[in-house]
């Protein structure tokens, strides 16, 4: 009898790992996030780190220039541009946010709550390679749904 209960157990907390490690190597591109970011350090500057004009009139350039791209898939219109790759420590994803509309990578090196929350390190990349980008936490949280 105990011997039963103790495959039954070790049967369960396998199929629990597999189940949780499936999840956390799943690849996030396929869903929605939403991204969160501690205090930039240094704090970010557009000009300070040699980009040129306001950040809000080069996103929106990026956006419509994507948009006329896509303009044949709906399912691509006015959606916000994403890349992710899988590295060694997790996943890694550039994004075009409106107020940095050039990039900012983030490297995640923890998967939490079975995959759907994921925090690392961000980079916010700049024109100028002599200046020094700004670095903060982050962290995504999957939608709901």
């Amino acid at each position: 009898m105990l011997y039963r209960l103790a495959i039954i157990v070790f049967v369960l907390m396998t199929a629990t790992q597999r189940a949780v490690a499936q999840t956390a190597t799943e690849a996030p591109s396929s869903k929605c996030w939403r991204f969160a970011f501690g205090a930039w350090n240094p704090p970010l500057n557009w000009v300070g780190a040699g980009h040129d004009g306001r950040a809000g009139d080069l996103a929106d350039r990026v956006q419509r220039v994507r948009d006329s791209v896509f303009a044949k898939d709906s399912t691509a219109v006015r959606n916000k541009a994403m890349y992710w790759e899988q590295t060694k420590v997790g996943w890694s994803v550039v994004l075009f946010p409106e107020w940095w509309p050039v990039g900012v990578k983030v490297d995640f090196d923890s998967t939490l709550v079975e995959g759907r929350e994921m925090t690392g390190n961000a980079i916010a990349l700049v024109a100028d390679a002599g200046k020094t980008p700004s670095h903060a936490k982050a962290r995504a949280i999957r939608c709901p749904g």
